[in-house]
C-alpha cells in the first residue's frame, strides 16, 4: 500500500523513519562506550584517551560544521544534506573496523561527527514543516525519543554482538580479512545504515512552514538569539546539562565492570533494556506532561525540559556511588526517565521560539551550543579526573562529582529563565500575525 504524500499516515511514516535513522546514528555513536576496555588492551590507551575518543573526537566537527550545515539546510533540499550525512557517517564507522591506533579512530571518529552532525538539524526541521505548532511539540517528542532507543540497541544488540565476536577471538572474515573482535564489530554496526540512505528517497520535501521572512543569514540567526538571550540561554543552559547527563552514559560500561565486575554482555544487556524501557516511559511522560503543560502555559516545552532535570540531576549523582550494582541500577533506571523527558522538552522549546526562515541554523547553533559541555568537554575531563587519582576505581566519584557541579547551577538558571523564553514565545506569535 502507497501512502498518499499530502495524507496524515504519510507525514507519521516520516517521522518514523526519521526516528529509525537517528537511532542508528545513535547506535553508531555509543558502540564505541562498549568497546573501551578490549581497546585499552589492543592499543594501551589511558582513560584521558578514551575521554577524547567518546568526546572531542566525535563532537569537534558538530562544533566546527553543525551551524554551517544548519544555514544550508535553510537553503537547500533537507533530504539529500540527510542522505549525504548518512553515507559519510557509516563509512567512518565501517572504517574503524580496519584501523589500529589511536590516531586514526580519533581521525574516523571526526568523520563520524561530521556525518552525524545535519541529522538533528536537518530532521527537525522536515519534521516541523510538516506539522503545524499545536502538533509539532508531539511529533518532535517522538522523535526525540531516538537518543535512547539507539543507545540502548547499542548497548542490548552491541553488547551481545560484542560478547559473540570476543568469544571467536581473531576471525579471518571473507572479504575483509582477519580482523580483531573490536575491529568486526564496527563493521557489523557501519553498513546497515546505507540501506536508510536509500530508504530516505521516499521522503518528500516539505514545503517550509511558520516564515516570517525569506531565508537569513547566518548573522541573521545569531542576532536573533542575541536579542532574546535570556530565553535562549535559559535554554541552551538546560539542554546542555541535560546532554551532559548523557554523555556521562558512555561511562556506563567501565564503571560497573571495575566497581561491580560486570562483565560487557551483562552491562549491555541491562543497560539496554533500560534503554528500551525507560527511554519509552519518559517518551510517553513527556507527551502526557507536553499536552497537559499546554493547556496552562506558554512556557510548557520549557516546563517539560526543568521536569526532566529534576530527575535526572539526584538520581545521576548517586547511582556511580551506590554500595550495590542493584541499587544502582535502580537509580540509574529513574535517570534515564528523566533524560528522556528532558531530551524532549529541548528542541520543542527551540522550535517556539525560532521562526521557520532560520529553523535550521538555530537548531545547529543549539546543538553545538549542547556539544560544549558534555562531549566536548566533559567527557575529557572525567577521563583526566580518573586518571589523576591513579585508581581506576574513582570512576564513580568522579562521575556524582561531575554531575552536581553541572547540574545544580543549570537547574537555577532555567527556573530563573522561564520568564524570559515565555518572552521570546510572546514576540514569535506577534511575529507571525503581523
Amino acid at each position: 500500500m502507497i501512502l498518499d504524500r499530502n495524507g496524515n499516515g504519510y507525514r507519521w511514516y516520516v517521522v518514523v523513519l526519521l526516528l529509525a535513522i537517528f537511532i542508528l546514528s545513535y547506535f553508531d555513536r555509543y558502540i564505541l562506550s562498549l568497546l573501551i576496555e578490549p581497546l585499552k588492551k589492543s592499543i594501551d590507551l589511558t582513560d584521558f584517551q578514551v575521554g577524547l575518543l567518546l568526546g572531542p573526537a566525535f563532537s569537534l566537527f558538530h562544533v566546527i560544521v553543525g551551524i554551517p550545515l544548519g544555514w544550508y539546510a535553510d537553503r537547500t533540499n533537507r533530504k539529500y544534506l540527510l542522505i549525504a550525512g548518512i553515507l559519510i557517517w557509516c563509512a567512518m564507522t565501517t572504517g574503524n573496523g580496519f584501523v589500529t591506533t589511536f590516531l586514526a579512530l580519533f581521525l574516523l571518529r571526526l568523520g563520524l561527527g561530521l556525518g552525524e552532525a545535519v541529522v538533528t538539524p536537518a530532521s527537525i526541521s522536515i519534521i516541523s514543516d510538516y506539522f503545524n505548532r499545536t502538533e509539532r511539540g508531539r511529533a518532535i517528542s517522538i522523535y526525540m525519543a531516538g537518543p535512547y532507543l539507539g543507545a540502548g540497541l547499542a548497548f542490548l544488540a552491541g553488547g551481545f554482538i560484542v560478547s559473540h565476536l570476543e568469544s571467536l577471538g581473531q576471525v579471518d572474515w571473507p572479504l575483509i580479512g582477519e580482523r580483531a573482535p573490536w575491529q568486526a564489530a564496527f563493521i557489523f554496526v557501519g553498513i546497515p545504515g546505507f540501506l536508510f540512505a536509500l530508504m530516505m528517497l521516499t521522503v518528500r520535501e516539505p514545503e517550509r512552514q511558520g516564515r516570517t521572512g525569506s531565508a537569513q543569514g547566518i548573522s541573521v540567526a545569531f542576532k536573533y538569539i542575541l536579542k532574546r538571550w535570556r530565553g535562549f540561554g535559559a535554554l541552551f543552559v538546560g539542554s546542555s546539562c541535560n546532554f551532559a547527563m548523557i554523555a556521562t552514559t558512555l561511562w556506563t560500561v567501565p564503571l560497573f565492570q571495575r566497581v561491580y565486575g560486570w562483565s560487557i554482555a551483562e552491562v549491555g544487556a541491562v543497560t539496554g533494556l533500560f534503554y528500551f524501557t525507560a527511554g519509552p516511559l519518559g517518551t510517553a511522560l513527556a507527551v502526557w506532561a507536553q499536552k497537559r503543560f499546554e493547556t496552562k502555559y506558554k512556557d510548557a516545552s520549557m516546563r517539560l525540559l526543568l521536569l526532566g532535570l529534576l530527575i535526572v540531576i539526584p538520581t545521576s549523582a548517586l547511582y556511580p556511588i551506590m554500595p550495590t550494582a542493584e541499587l544502582a541500577m535502580v537509580l540509574m533506571f529513574i535517570t534515564f526517565i528523566g533524560k528522556s523527558v528532558a531530551t524532549a522538552g529541548g528542541p520543542s522549546s527551540m522550535m517556539q521560539i525560532t521562526p521557520g526562515e532560520i529553523r535550521g541554523q538555530s537548531m545547529a547553533i543549539f546543538s553545538t551550543v549542547i556539544a560544549l559541555v558534555g562531549p566536548l568537554l566533559g567527557l575529557p575531563l572525567i577521563g583526566r579526573a580518573i586518571d589523576a587519582t591513579g585508581d581506576p576505581k574513582s570512576i564513580g566519584i568522579v562521575l556524582s562529582a561531575y554531575v552536581l557541579i553541572v547540574g545544580v547551577p543549570a537547574i537555577i538558571l532555567l527556573c530563573l529563565g522561564l520568564r524570559h523564553y515565555r518572552a521570546a514565545v510572546h514576540d514569535l506569535e506577534q511575529a507571525l500575525k503581523a
